[in-house]
């Protein structure tokens, strides 16, 4: 995660988040002999099927089996009750067999092994955290004086609207890939989030606050059956964010930070715990851990391939008690895009306003989302 704040996105980060909608159909063109793995980047159901019949050629397979083989099949066919239905189903009994039992595992394992071939591809950058661009946002009290213990209150030197713009990029890189075993890979990871007055014309449209995240984590895709939950992976790494602004309105800190994710049925939970790396010299937001606490709480609903509910829950876990949440909703908008509703109250959702409760309602699209 590095930031870049220009209004075009390199090449190789557009590559990387919409690689998927593409990359099967460039191979072809270019003559690039594809592999029976890439089909399992094609998101449409129908397409992938046939993705696979293209390897397969089932109707091949049909002409040429022997008539030992066709007794076999029928009699796998037979088990079947004359509606389709399994037996049980068809005597009034209800299936035993949960339909979206390891959908989310199987998502992101779909998800990884994605990722992977997508870099084997580009060489270059991969989505990270979720990608999105909401042109209306609504605040219902904008800090109109941010303040810090070491650093006390500060103004801007404009008065803010409840409107304005709010943006996420994020991607990550792998680092030393071959070296490590395939399961576990060393990454480097940005994540910039921003919000911009620009409904603000009669002062130039200022950005209001911008947030910078680079890190550097391990992670291992585990994988593990734990009976009602799998552990999907770990990650363990080094993360910074900071404001870039200078005294009195610089805001910063620095992490050890840690992730377990875990999948069960269409769900997806993930904890984040972190621990502060002190900073005794000059710390802009010392009491940023009461408000913000020591871990974040994420929960990811798929209820189709194509929407995702989303919620990260923050709380400090001490008697004055702080809760914060964010809570996503993306939707398809015809057949590319993606629609993306976002609603936030709380704390932290800026490091400016760490200390300062927001609620926002957000509108607009999402590039890239969770899985």
């Amino acid at each position: 995660m590095t930031p870049y704040l220009t209004s075009r996105a390199p090449l190789a980060v557009v590559l990387a988040l919409f690689w998927p909608t593409f990359a099967i159909a460039a191979n072809t063109a270019t003559g690039q002999e594809m592999a029976v793995e890439d089909c399992a980047l094609v998101k449409d159901g129908v397409q992938r099927l046939a993705c696979y019949d293209s390897f397969n050629q089932p109707q091949a397979a049909r002409d040429q089996a022997t008539e030992a083989q066709v007794e076999d099949a029928e009699k796998v066919s037979d088990t079947l009750a004359p509606d389709g239905k399994n037996p049980e189903e068809a005597d009034g009994k209800s299936s035993k067999v949960d339909p979206d039992d390891g959908a989310m595992t199987n998502i992101v394992d779909r998800h990884l092994k994605a990722e992977k071939a997508l870099f084997s591809f580009s060489g270059g950058f991969l989505s990270y955290r979720p990608t999105y661009i909401m042109p209306i946002t609504w605040m219902d009290n904008p800090n109109q004086a941010p303040t810090s213990p070491r650093l006390g209150a500060t103004g801007y030197d404009y008065g803010l609207e409840n409107e304005e713009a709010k943006y996420q990029i994020s991607f990550k890189v792998p680092l030393l890939t071959g070296v490590l075993d395939d399961k576990t890979t060393l990454w480097f990871g940005y994540t910039q989030r921003s919000f911009w007055q620009v409904y603000n014309q009669d002062d130039s449209a200022p950005f209001r606050e911008t947030n910078y995240e680079p890190e550097v984590f391990l992670r291992h895709q585990a994988n593990w059956n734990l009976g009602a939950v799998t552990l999907s992976g770990m990650t363990l790494g080094v993360n910074h964010q900071s404001n870039g602004q200078s005294e009195p309105r610089s805001r910063s800190w620095n992490r050890v930070m840690a992730s377990a994710a875990f999948t069960h049925g269409r769900w997806l939970f993930v904890v984040q715990p972190w621990y502060r790396i002190p900073d005794r010299k000059k710390d802009d937001n010392a009491d940023i851990e009461s408000y913000l606490g020591h871990a974040s709480y994420n929960i990811v609903y798929k209820l189709a391939e194509d929407r995702t509910f989303s919620l990260k829950l923050l709380n400090n876990l001490r008697s004055n008690n702080r809760t914060s949440l964010e809570f996503g909703y993306s939707f398809p908008l015809g057949d590319t895009i993606k629609g993306f509703f976002q609603y936030y109250n709380g704390y932290g959702e800026s490091l400016i306003d760490y200390n300062h409760r927001v609620e926002r309602f957000g509108l607009g699209i999402m590039l890239n989302d969770w899985l």
